[in-house]
């Protein structure tokens, strides 16, 4: 539950710095150069950093060199270090240019969270010293992706949840908006690295962004468009390296439409494809509710004739296995196979189940390509299809090519 909105005169913003934003010292100047800025122009600020880099990615590898399995506990431990040497550089860098700043891990911060470690969700969050930061007319700077849970255990939010504690706390705070800073000018229609003439949307719809972040776009935590949407905070993506607009994530405009429309194509090479043999298939609630209790992540999935398969993160094997094997040794479950063979590839768009030509459309798109599609679903937002691991790349700018390469952009 978020607390009411803190009232202020003068108009408070939150904003979100990325890895790549606070990547290095020169970086870190220069965030704190633009926070410099707003100051001037009369806002309060709330800012919510992600580690520097790939220190996350190397604290895991770290963490592996010394054992087979850490435990999840552990690893979060290890892995909020990353955060709190970010927020303690951008305090130190402002404090050089004159401006009054402190820092805050997510527990000092009050971000209350359920006990789940790896993968925690948010309760509640206090925010009392952040208002006395802001009370005083300092920024308060806020470690990313950690929280404390009830019982007084370190948690982490999961990848990208510097995000979602970035739209918490605008939520809490009432904020005038929350900016997530990213080295990309907003939220494009595939990755601007694969398809260089992809299209930057200036709006996007709320639930069109969640399907597309759901799928692989990074550019967002698909929690963190969820919580925009339910407590009506304004987000914008926006690059930590220019002065432009952005992509605002908004309400759905209002618009007769009835033909399909495609505003964005996907993979995601940190999913695999997870294929789980029932018993019966009176017991497919059971692989919810294991993948419920665990906040383990379903994506795009396929029932037919007792099996069902979908995709789920492949750093998350571990964790599935141990439930997998619980519901074997339960009865539920005869086998199941990790395939890391595959790849998801998606369209995201409007009205797929009113036209049954798009998922036609994708495969054949694909196949004047030679890239086999071994699996398929559709949804009325999305279209997702395996692909051999290695072709996700060609997949995403063949499928931009024909669903994207001529048509309107906003």
């Amino acid at each position: 539950m978020l607390l009411p909105p803190y009232k202020e005169e003068m108009s408070l913003l939150v904003q979100k710095y990325g890895g790549t934003s606070v990547g290095s010292p020169k970086r870190i100047l220069s965030v704190a150069e633009r926070i410099a800025k707003v100051r001037a122009r009369g806002h309060q600020l709330v800012v919510v950093v992600s580690a520097m880099g790939h220190t996350t990615d190397e604290l895991i590898e770290l963490a592996h060199r010394v054992s087979d399995r850490p435990p999840h506990r552990e690893m979060d431990m290890l892995l909020t270090a990353g955060e709190r040497i970010s927020m303690a550089l951008l305090s130190m860098a402002l404090s050089d240019l004159k401006i009054p700043a402190v820092s805050f891990t997510g527990s000092q911060t009050g971000i209350i969270t359920d006990s789940s470690h790896r993968c925690a969700r948010i309760r509640q969050i206090l925010g009392d010293r952040v208002r006395s930061a802001l009370a005083e007319d300092k920024v308060a700077i806020v470690a990313g992706f950690q929280g404390v849970s009830e019982t007084k255990e370190i948690t982490t939010l999961g990848r990208g949840g510097s995000d979602t504690t970035a739209v918490a706390l605008a939520a809490t705070l009432g904020a005038e908006s929350c900016e997530i800073f990213t080295d990309v000018d907003g939220v494009f229609s595939a990755d601007p690295r694969i398809v260089p003439q992809a299209w930057l949307w200036s709006q996007i719809p709320h639930d069109l962004m969640v399907e597309m972040a759901t799928r692989g776009a990074g550019v967002l935590h698909p929690r963190s468009v969820e919580l925009s949407k339910q407590f009506g905070v304004v987000l914008r993506v926006r690059s930590s390296l220019n002065e432009s607009e952005g992509t605002e994530v908004m309400s759905r405009k209002k618009e007769i439409m009835e033909e399909y429309q495609v505003v964005g194509v996907t993979s995601d090479p940190g999913k695999a494809l997870l294929i789980v043999d029932l018993m019966r298939p009176t017991v497919l609630s059971s692989i919810w509710d294991a993948a419920a209790h665990a906040h383990l992540s379903v994506v795009a999935p396929m029932f037919s004739a007792g099996r069902i398969a979908f995709f789920a993160e492949r750093d998350a094997e571990g964790d599935w296995k141990k439930k997998l094997e619980q519901l074997s040794n339960d009865g539920f479950v005869s086998k199941y196979e990790f395939d890391k063979t595959v790849v998801p590839v998606s369209i995201v768009g409007d009205r797929f189940s009113q036209d049954g030509a798009a998922l036609s459309e994708v495969i054949e798109a694909l196949g004047k390509h030679k890239i086999l599609v071994t699996h398929g679903v559709a949804s009325a937002l999305a279209i997702t299809v395996a692909v051999s691991a290695g072709r996700e790349k060609e997949a995403v700018q063949a499928l931009h090519a024909r669903f994207l390469g001529e048509g309107r952009k906003n």
